[in-house]
């Protein structure tokens, strides 16, 4: 549909960690599964932590990109029950290995996202009538839009290892042939930002995590079917020649 697929090679699998979610059904007692969990949020909390200065240090533009697909890394692990037990050195492995990429493939959509909420602001202060509302729905529908690229891109990133430009024309369409994850996606987020208003703090500690961790749940199933849909179509059928020309 978009690029070639090449998932990243995974490192060699080992049991799951203790701490890791898959983990809390082998433990017995309640307060086996309590600790499990207390270790699940610590490090929601430590990657939460990690991306916010992965973003810092890349000056936010340079920066939010890389920390979300290292932050999307350690999620997925974390998720599958593989825990890291080394957050901070493989986060900053990842963070340095998809760097350049991730940064060329996400700044485009955070420049649009600080544009268009400079200018919702501009047009709600000094704006009136109808040009101000379809000026506002406009600018409101551009941001959607790069609120959705941006929730896809740390997953696709995560995910494969085509060019920036191919990676980015991915994320330009996939939203579009997938609406309801790109709803989804949108939703969390807005629905999370507003809890996160709401409750300061928890924004502070797992405001970036959190809906790393659910987009990628969403993003995930949609890109299993693309890769399903994908290598069906590389499958030869029985009639097939497969010999390569001379």
């Amino acid at each position: 549909m978009a690029t070639e697929r090449e998932p990243r090679g995974d490192a060699e699998r080992v049991g799951p960690l203790e701490g890791a979610p898959a983990d809390s059904q082998e433990i017995p007692g309640w307060s086996g599964r309590i600790m499990v969990w207390l270790r699940v949020v610590a490090q929601l909390v430590g990657i939460q932590v990690l991306m916010i200065v992965g973003t810092v240090l890349g000056l936010v533009v340079a920066g939010l990109g890389p920390a979300l697909t290292s932050g999307s890394a350690l999620l997925a692990r974390l998720r599958s029950g593989d825990a890291s037990d080394a957050l901070w050195r493989d986060f900053w492995t990842e963070y340095l290995a998809h760097w350049r990429r991730a940064s060329l493939v996400t700044a485009p959509a955070i420049l649009a996202i600080a544009l268009v909420w400079y200018e919702l602001l501009v047009l709600q202060a000094y704006g009136s009538g109808a040009l101000t509302a379809i000026l506002t729905g406009a600018s409101a529908a551009v941001g959607l839009c790069a609120i959705a690229y941006l929730s896809y891109a740390p997953h696709v990133l995560r995910r494969y290892d085509d060019p920036a430009f191919r990676t980015a024309r991915f994320l330009l369409v996939g939203p579009l042939v997938s609406p309801l994850t790109a709803l989804g996606c949108m939703v969390t987020g807005v629905a999370l930002l507003v809890i996160g208003l709401r409750f300061p703090l928890l924004l502070v500690l797992v405001g970036l995590a959190i809906p790393v961790l659910l987009t990628g749940l969403l993003v995930d199933r949609f890109l299993d079917r693309v890769d399903a849909r994908h290598d069906g179509e590389d499958e030869p059928s029985d009639g097939d020649d497969t010999s390569t020309a001379a």
